[in-house]
């Protein structure tokens, strides 16, 4: 990807049976700009050769998973709806996971509104405290 476009990274998880359809999805992973760093998501995903590591959480129950990373890049996000979204989906099973209840379920598409903090930034302002966008 362009170094230009800088944003967070975010990963989310669905049962593979649901095939993604409707409030299945529940967040893994998310990372926004590093102030210790002075570095976006996508900047350490640049660096890491496109490689962006995320650990599915060990308490995720036994069975087959679909896994959705996505970056958002912000360069144009100063304008409604010029949040580019990059999101890639990969098959997982999850061995020896532990029967918990699942963290909340989301809809993708719905997770994020075109006004939401993180959404609609303007990259002249300071990404210290950035919002990254979606659920917890």
């Amino acid at each position: 990807m362009p170094p230009s476009h800088q944003g967070p990274c975010m990963a989310y998880m669905a049962p593979l049976s649901s095939q993604g359809a409707g409030p299945v999805w529940f967040k893994i992973f998310e990372e926004g700009f590093d102030s210790q760093a002075n570095l976006w998501c996508t900047d350490k995903v640049i660096l890491a050769w496109g490689i962006m590591n995320v650990v599915i959480p060990a308490n995720i129950p036994h069975g087959d998973y679909l896994v959705r990373a996505e970056v958002l890049a912000l360069h144009q996000t100063v304008v409604i709806g010029g949040t580019q979204s990059y999101p890639n989906c990969i098959v997982v099973t999850v061995n020896n996971g532990q029967a918990v209840p699942m963290p909340g379920i989301y809809s993708i598409p719905g997770i994020y509104g075109y006004n939401d903090p993180g959404i609609l930034f303007s990259r002249m302002e300071s990404p210290v405290g950035y919002q990254i966008p979606g659920p917890p």
